[in-house]
């Protein structure tokens, strides 16, 4: 069997990345395409990764009824295996003895052409294994590399170029909390903002989401136990004013948050919409303020057990 093995940090997997998998299978005799997560990427050292769980996770998601696309955690194993970061050239000779069987090349964007040439042992790699170029639309010069005819490489079509879709462009724009429409399979975003993934552990506003999310439907919290459930007590109006541009919502439910006082408090759809919504998730509320209101509170400690 001919297999396209395409390896990466994916982190996150995104749209450019299954379309460089479509690209590949339409246009060559590949008869499948396996995707091959790093353990530690080589040069960037698995800085600000989303954990291996998360990663994979994603990965799996993204590939859900897919055609003739895998997960393969081969790289992730033999890096755990040889506790050391990822080579491709290791790669390359370790899975084609454990599948002499198969025929492999190697996928890699037209934008890494260039710099292929700093990847570890490139003169023995080109020797090893044959590479399957998918163009970036956007990305110039890359042809004239010479290595190109002396791997035999195999370039896609002009017609077969994907999107440039950047994986650190794509944190940057989730860590800020702005749209990554077309970006992400739904799936892998919806993934992405359940688990507020990419946000800085110091982040304030990022724990104070966290901590929101945390709250079930049908239950309330305060300004002041969330501060005290992200480790900064008197911080509530700190906690208002996150909340107030919290670009989450619904998925993180601010619209649970009250005042300690049992009033419903302001809200940025005004506080009739936030009535509304406490009322529709059965949450008894009478003039701006929730009856019985001890009986719905979710204390800090229980945020910080859930969390």
């Amino acid at each position: 069997m001919k297999i396209a093995l395409f390896g990466g940090s994916f982190n996150p997997v995104h749209n450019g990345h299954i379309q460089a998998a479509e690209k590949v299978l339409e246009n060559t005799p590949f008869e499948q395409v396996w995707f091959l997560p790093c353990y530690v990427h080589a040069f960037k050292k698995n800085h600000g990764f989303a954990s291996e769980q998360d990663r994979l996770e994603m990965l799996k998601i993204a590939l859900q009824g897919r055609r003739r696309m895998e997960l393969s955690l081969f790289e992730i194993e033999l890096g755990k295996k040889n506790k050391k970061e990822n080579r491709t050239l290791e790669t390359v000779r370790a899975i084609r003895k454990k599948f002499p069987q198969h025929e492999f090349a190697w996928v890699i964007g037209s934008n890494l052409v260039k710099e292929m040439k700093r990847w570890a042992g490139f003169k023995e790699l080109i020797k090893e294994t044959r590479f399957i170029i998918v163009p970036i639309k956007g990305n110039q010069g890359w042809k004239k590399e010479k290595w190109l005819e002396q791997n035999n490489a195999i370039i896609l079509p002009k017609k077969a170029s994907v999107k440039s879709i950047s994986s650190s462009k794509v944190r940057e724009l989730l860590g800020k909390g702005k749209p990554v429409k077309d970006l992400l399979p739904p799936p892998v975003e919806e993934y992405i903002r359940r688990k507020m993934l990419y946000f800085s552990e110091k982040d304030f506003d990022r724990r104070v989401y966290k901590a929101t999310a945390q709250i079930p439907k049908g239950r309330v919290s305060t300004y002041k136990e969330i501060a005290i459930a992200v480790g900064k007590p008197k911080a509530f109006r700190a906690v208002g004013n996150a909340l107030n541009k919290n670009p989450f919502a619904p998925r993180i439910p601010c619209h649970r948050i009250v005042k300690s006082s049992g009033e419903t408090g302001g809200f940025s759809a005004g506080t009739q919409k936030k009535e509304k919504m406490l009322k529709k998730e059965g949450i008894p509320v009478k003039n701006h303020k929730i009856e019985n209101f001890n009986k719905f509170i979710v204390k800090a400690q229980e945020l910080k057990k859930q969390n």
